[in-house]
């Protein structure tokens, strides 16, 4: 069977970050971009050249790159024991195509309107692709494929193995894609052919939080890292051979460079209140703590039934993730897959970008990838970074330093056409505009 280069950043969110569909093209005639074929035609070659910016820390150099060749390794989704060799990774753009419809919805609608309103289905969908992201990035691919595990998820990982008959701990992780990629959303936190530690993760980040859209002003951009997606902000510390304690309050997952999609601890709905971490377990408390927090709306389609008056309201369930449905039940509601979520679209400040924007960048590894949309911005964002209080783990004077450079040598240029270009040397043309899609 022949590689295949498979992406742990799927190109429908490269293509966000594409330069290609931030620049302006000029036709001398207007007749023919007004033609569908042509207008096709000038979309499937945006797709097929799409360009990021990238700086490749690997070799230190600031490039473009293909976006059908960027985020990725061959054969990642390869699975050896199964009689179709590709079914996961077919499996897995089953979901992309419906996480991109919702992500080009959000992404369109942010542009004209305040919220935006999504149904069940496709949030369960949005929120399934999401955890798939941050667990399929090199870290934790690696963490299986070179068997990187604190003592105790070791031995954990081989009981699995033995259960389930695999041989490699990457078939373990090969596994967990699989099943989740079956299982609905509701049913993966229980589902025993997934590993426990997998599990309590998604349980953690898709059942304990509720998401919120941040959106970045009109002067300011995130960028996206080879590590990033899913990148947490929490407490993090470490018991030795232990292993860590993490308990995150934000995971972060960046769709475009103006919008970023955020899950938050429950501790942040105003009903309950942030300071409940820091009382109850001695946490620090958020950096985010600050922004505002807004839960989406909800709207149930479904026609109240009647409870006796005795029983309206009442639920002695306990149970965290089965007593919201028990209250449900209580007062005559019950989920459906349309029922519809109003978000709201978050505006933060400058500061909070770049506060995000230099935790994707404490957490970089040496083999750094990272895309953005414009020098200007990334030059600023690294200037910010240099002093971010939370304590810079990384030296990045050399990308700096390049993008001084680059930066001051296309103001010369500019200025230099400027001054050569005679009077007489001017030419009218159309400017039309391609919306790419994703």
């Amino acid at each position: 069977m022949q590689n295949q280069y498979h992406h742990y950043i799927p190109r429908f969110l490269l293509r966000n970050f594409a330069i290609n569909n931030y620049e302006r093209i000029f036709m001398s005639n207007e007749e023919l971009f007004k033609e569908k074929k042509q207008r096709q035609k000038f979309r499937n070659k945006n797709k097929e050249e799409a360009l990021l910016r990238i700086y490749d820390r690997t070799i230190d150099k600031l490039d473009v790159s293909l976006v059908a060749k960027t985020y990725g390794y061959y054969n990642m989704y390869k699975d050896i024991n199964h009689e179709d060799a590709m079914h996961v990774e077919e499996k897995l753009s089953k979901l992309e195509e419906k996480a991109s419809r919702v992500v080009r919805d959000i992404i369109k609608t942010s542009q004209v309107e305040s919220q935006i309103v999504l149904v069940r289905r496709d949030l369960e969908n949005l929120r399934k692709f999401l955890f798939i992201m941050a667990y399929r990035n090199p870290l934790r691919w690696s963490q299986f494929s070179n068997e990187k595990f604190d003592i105790f998820t070791s031995s954990m990982v081989k009981d699995f193995m033995r259960e389930h008959k695999l041989k490699k701990t990457q078939e373990v992780w090969l596994q967990n894609i699989r099943e989740i990629l079956e299982t609905p959303h509701e049913e993966i936190k229980d589902s025993l052919r997934i590993f426990w530690v997998d599990r309590q993760d998604y349980k953690q980040s898709m059942h304990d939080s509720f998401l919120v859209i941040w959106q970045a002003g009109e002067n300011d951009e995130f960028i996206m890292t080879s590590h990033g997606f899913g990148t947490f902000e929490g407490v993090n510390k470490s018991l030795g051979i232990f292993g860590p304690i993490q308990f995150p309050y934000h995971f972060f997952y960046v769709i475009s460079p103006k919008l970023m999609l955020v899950l938050c601890h429950f501790s942040f709905r105003k009903e309950i209140g942030s300071d409940i971490m820091e009382k109850t377990s001695g946490f620090r408390r958020s950096i985010f703590e600050y922004v505002p927090h807004p839960p989406a709306t909800p709207k149930y389609v479904a026609t109240p039934k009647y409870v006796p008056p005795n029983e309206y309201g009442r639920s002695t369930d306990s149970d965290w993730y089965t007593s919201f449905d028990s209250h449900l039940k209580s007062i005559g509601l019950e989920r459906r897959a349309d029922d519809t979520f109003t978000f709201p679209f978050v505006k933060v400040t400058s500061a909070t970008v770049h506060l995000v924007n230099s935790i994707f960048l404490n957490e970089v590894r040496p083999d750094l990838v990272l895309t953005f949309l414009s020098r200007s911005y990334l030059y600023k964002t690294i200037v910010k970074y240099h002093k971010y209080e939370g304590g810079v783990k990384h030296d990045f004077s050399s990308l700096k330093r390049m993008l001084f450079i680059v930066l001051n040598k296309t103001h010369e240029e500019n200025l230099y056409l400027r001054k050569n270009i005679r009077a007489s040397r001017t030419c009218n043309w159309n400017i039309c505009v391609i919306n790419s899609g994703s």
